[in-house]
């Protein structure tokens, strides 16, 4: 990152969060009243009088907490903190510095970054008056904000600017390569494989469903190609979301599928696929993406010769309609699985995986050869007649990829049976290995000599 990093600091629910999306200018961040649900580091740009910063906000910090999930935010804080420019530590007004905030004031004291105190929820001017007891903590100027309704804000803008070297340059927040989306249901593995393809514990992992809550954007380096890895919130069926937080996060894992190429649909291996998993499949891939399926947790049903072979058949017929895709099977244990340095099975697999199907979403097929394949399909299985006339197909362009897109002229519109088209994909699939990607066919009439279209 060239740009400046500022990091968000402090203990739960003081509203680090709402702060966030505030310097940001958007609702990246979920907000909710309540402690613990921001987990893993999210990043945002932040744009001030023409200049921009990074922002990184972070769980709330609970000095007594020192195992399970509370650890684990704490570690991914510690990063944050150990990667910043600059630290803003957020208190509240109304309470004043309390014993938890002064132990963190420590910590932040012996990282030797700079610091701002940020009194947040000073909405009127008596607050303000209060937010002077920031200055107990040792660490210098306290600012008093409103981060909810934007009171204080521009000063607090000010100041960052003026302790930190901000960029006029755009800043990109997603870095550069092929987006892969780890989606499916929650408690499947996502964060667990993504941690060992990184080889790092980036994100937060916890046997606790819903641990991950914000889609997190993430590079990888591998075989000196680039590749994101998008960690998303498990998706439940709609009527089990029953909180604000769980239907925000839904939605952020959905929008995060929409902005991906390739999403793996990660399906524990001991349930099979359910209902859901081909629901997420099929909104996957009727949004023309790409699908890549793992059988995640393998190594717990592997020795059972009769349940590994019942799992396979029914992962492939419950997912006939991705037309043959890659299905790898995967495992990631041992002690240190939660860390990225679990022993990991058939990882380079998932990789090789999407990068085939990468390219075969972005394929781009020759009229030549297309209509070679064309003639050759009609040749073996003349089509179907089209209200009592003979159908002629005469030639085929590919008019779009990701995902494939390819135009037939014939003697009609819409003459083709839908049987005749699914032979058509077929052939093309085969041909081209045009596997785990949507492929779409339009026939339309050819146009007669002297015609013109609208």
């Amino acid at each position: 990152m060239t740009a400046a990093l500022v990091a968000i600091v402090g203990r739960p629910n003081v509203g680090k969060s709402t702060l966030f999306n505030r310097l940001v200018g958007s609702r990246q961040a979920i907000v909710e009243d309540q402690p613990g649900v921001t987990r893993d580091r999210l990043y945002g740009v932040a744009q001030w009088e023409g200049r921009n910063f990074l922002v990184v906000d972070t769980g709330g910090l609970d000095p007594s907490l020192e195992t399970g999930i509370p650890a684990h935010i704490r570690m991914q804080a510690e990063v944050a903190i150990e990667e910043a420019d600059l630290l803003l530590f957020v208190i509240e007004a109304p309470t004043g510095p309390t014993s938890d905030d002064h132990e963190i004031a420590e910590l932040l004291r012996r990282s030797g970054k700079p610091v701002v105190v940020v009194a947040n929820k000073s909405d009127s001017p008596r607050r303000d008056i209060e937010a002077n007891e920031g200055f107990s903590l040792g660490l210098g100027e306290v600012f008093a904000v409103s981060a909810a309704h934007g009171r204080g804000t521009a000063e607090l803008c000010d100041a960052i600017l003026a302790r930190v070297g901000a960029s006029e340059e755009p800043v990109e927040l997603i870095p550069p390569g092929t987006r892969i989306a780890f989606l499916g249901r929650p408690n499947a593995g996502k964060s667990t494989l993504v941690n060992a393809l990184l080889r790092e514990p980036r994100v937060i992992v916890s046997d606790v469903p819903g641990t991950t809550r914000d889609a997190i954007y993430l590079p990888l380096r591998h075989k000196d190609e680039d590749w994101v890895l998008i960690d998303t919130a498990g998706l439940r069926r709609r009527r089990q979301v029953a909180r604000a937080q769980e239907k925000l996060a839904a939605i952020k894992s959905i929008r995060a599928m929409e902005r991906t190429e390739i999403v793996v649909l990660v399906v524990d291996a001991n349930e099979g696929v359910t209902d859901q998993d081909q629901r997420i499949a099929r909104m996957a891939f009727t949004r023309g993406k790409g699908v890549v399926v793992l059988l995640h947790k393998w190594d717990t049903v592997k020795d059972d010769t009769k349940r590994s072979r019942e799992i396979l058949e029914q992962t492939s017929n419950a997912l006939l309609f991705l037309e043959q895709p890659q299905i790898i099977k995967t495992s990631v244990v041992g002690a240190d699985r939660d860390r990225g340095q679990g022993r990991a099975f058939n990882l380079d697999d998932v990789l090789l995986a999407c990068k085939r199907t990468a390219a075969a979403l972005k394929r781009r097929i020759s009229t030549s050869d297309l209509n070679d394949e064309l003639q050759a399909a009609v040749a073996a299985h003349s089509p179907p007649t089209h209200r009592g006339k003979g159908v002629r197909l005469y030639f085929a362009t590919q008019a779009d990829s990701e995902p494939p897109l390819f135009m037939i002229s014939a003697n009609a519109g819409r003459c083709l049976e839908e049987a005749y088209e699914r032979y058509l994909v077929r052939r093309f699939r085969a041909r081209w290995q045009l596997y785990g990607v949507p492929v779409r066919i339009v026939v339309r009439a050819k146009d007669k000599p002297g015609s013109k279209r609208a």
